[in-house]
């Protein structure tokens, strides 16, 4: 079993458990996401509240302040991950920000770890 593996698996618990999972918002509403070179966006969730503050603190990102919001696990799964418009291609999940290096999964990977509606 891989690092990986347990981690996506650790990560699909708590949020299932949670009904929820987080994202950061900026003050004007927008998300933060980084772009891929394939077009669309690669979208960093994590599992807890602790967790994105903890992101937020060690990215050291540039420009516009980023709070941490949750979002129901359903409205993200059946909603966002269906809106072309947000073309959201790939999830990275937990990252921490003290490394470039994050476990990531395609939108339809994560879609399929999760149960029926």
């Amino acid at each position: 079993m891989s690092i990986d593996y347990l981690g996506e698996k650790i990560f699909q618990e708590e949020i299932q458990a949670a009904g929820q999972l987080w994202i950061l918002r900026g003050a004007h509403k927008n998300i933060y996401a980084v772009e891929v070179e394939e077009g669309g966006w690669s979208l960093p969730v994590w599992s807890s509240r602790e967790k994105a503050a903890e992101f937020l603190q060690n990215a050291r990102l540039i420009g516009q302040k980023y709070v941490p919001e949750a979002i129901a696990l359903n409205l993200f799964t059946q909603a966002w991950l269906s809106d072309k418009m947000m073309a959201i291609v790939e999830l990275q999940i937990n990252p921490h920000g003290k490394s470039s290096r994050v476990l990531v999964l395609t939108s339809e990977e994560f879609r399929a770890g999760q149960p029926p509606p």
